[in-house]
């Protein structure tokens, strides 16, 4: 986390020259109004030779947005393999006497970043090990599920703002995750002026702290932010409804999806009929070494899978995910050093994470240019995990040139007064492109700067 004419920002009208003929150079970009101060980087580059088409400041460091993704994408690919999959289990110590677990249920974390997602709708977590813990024989637990986390704590990166770390797409990436490791309130409009009411938290069982300050301003506009870091213990609520819809969802980012999770399995659990006593403390894990059964196995969707979503649907938790995968230390420096080692200039890239959340990322257009060329032939994975015009939604004002539709792949980056694209396209006259466009600090509407941008992609899919 998002008739037309091509407005100029602060004017009611763009020259009709300019919406009579696309722009056919990027110094016409820079000359369009609300581009006359922005930053552009651009880089065009055939796919079978290298040989450059166009380029316009291809070494200027830009902020990326989201077509960060793309590289820890196609690395956790070449690493790990297209079928890769994450594992999680369900084990118990000790012994069942009389339908009684004496002894402990485990859930052991495998760093499963789809457990629950949205993205991949089909069998409950939760009932699977109520199913499977009744298959077992048990009908009360003497204390209640424990998960175990291996590996350090998430870390959130020191350069994400404060006011993206507790809303949805700031969503850490755990050793356990759940349900996106995201939650919704759902707000209703109250009197104009007045605080709007909290109906509902989604899952139920999550324990927040919430100071409600969110308004209701019929006037205004739907727009409510969470505020506060994942170790507070109160978050705040900020900003206004309208009343329209009469329901508002807010989504948050579920800091502790382990101990979230324990609740809810613990009350499906009990719903089911199977008693769960308050012996020990929540969190208890078996001692080392003590013997466990293992009940259950839950395996993710394949790699190449969860890469198509990270990139179709632009997942942050998920392209954090893969950079762990690449390295879980230090995905920045990994990420630098294969791709140099594959000879791709990396002066100038600074990567502060794998989402490309952190406004502190920077990297030239030449830079992903020569990375897609590069890896174009390596990975159909990859290349299948690319939004496509006349698909996704990402790309329909690209794709409503007719020339661009069907040869479009590209994945797109936005943040604020920030817009990127870097993909394939499809060229008559030179084949297959790699192309990159980086656009900081435009004054224009993200609208207008798209419609912009595809009249001067469009002049290269002219015969």
């Amino acid at each position: 986390m998002n008739g037309r004419l091509l407005l100029a920002c602060g004017l009611s009208f763009l020259p009709s020259l300019l919406l009579a003929r696309p722009a056919a150079t990027p110094r016409d970009l820079q000359r369009a109004p609300g581009l006359e101060h922005a930053s552009i980087s651009i880089s065009v580059k055939r796919v079978d030779d290298g040989r450059v088409v166009h380029e316009y400041n291809p070494r200027l460091s830009l902020r990326p947005a989201s077509v960060m993704k793309l590289l820890p994408a196609f690395l956790a690919l070449e690493k790990e393999g297209a079928a890769f999959t994450y594992r999680t289990t369900l084990s118990h110590s000790g012994t069942i006497r009389d339908g009684v677990l004496h002894g402990q249920l485990v859930i052991t974390a495998g760093g499963d970043p789809a457990l629950g997602s949205a993205c991949f709708p089909g069998d409950s977590f939760p009932r699977q090990v109520v199913e499977a813990t009744r298959r077992a024989g048990i009908k009360r637990l003497l204390s209640p599920p424990v998960v175990e986390e291996r590996g350090d704590p998430p870390r959130v990166p020191g350069s994400w703002p404060w006011e993206d770390v507790s809303n949805y797409y700031g969503a850490l990436y755990h050793p356990f995750n759940y349900r996106d490791n995201t939650y919704t309130i759902t707000l209703a409009a109250g009197q104009p002026g007045e605080p709007a009411r909290i109906l509902a938290v989604d899952p139920p069982t999550m324990e927040l702290a919430l100071d409600n300050r969110a308004i209701t301003d019929p006037a205004g506009r739907n727009d409510v932010w969470i505020y506060g870091g994942p170790l507070a213990s109160r978050l705040l609520l900020a900003g206004s409804v309208t009343g329209d819809p009469p329901c508002y969802p807010v989504k948050g980012a579920m800091h502790a999806p382990s101990r979230a999770f324990a609740r809810e399995l613990t009350a499906l659990l009990e719903e089911e009929g199977i008693a769960v006593g308050r012996d020990g403390l929540p969190g208890d894990l078996p001692a080392p070494g003590e013997e466990r059964r293992v009940l259950l196995t839950v395996e993710s969707p394949p790699l190449e899978e969860i890469v198509y979503q990270t990139n179709r649907k632009s997942v942050n938790l998920f392209a954090e995910a893969l950079g762990a995968l690449v390295d879980p230390a230090a995905f920045g420096r990994a990420a630098k050093e294969r791709l140099g080692s594959a000879g791709i200039d990396t002066s100038g890239v600074i990567i502060e994470d794998a989402c490309g959340l952190s406004p502190a990322n920077a990297a030239p257009a030449g830079f992903f240019t020569d990375f897609l060329a590069w890896a174009y032939p390596r990975s159909p994975a990859f290349l299948a995990s690319l939004p496509e015009g006349m698909v996704d939604a990402s790309l329909a004002v690209y794709a409503a040139h007719p020339s661009l539709g069907p040869h479009l792949r590209a994945k797109t980056g936005s943040m604020t007064r920030v817009r990127a694209l870097a993909g394939y396209l499809f060229s008559p006259r030179d084949g297959w492109l790699a192309f990159t466009i980086i656009v900081n600090n435009y004054t224009c509407t993200p609208r207008q700067l798209q419609e912009l941008l595809r009249d001067f992609l469009a002049s290269f899919s002219r015969p």
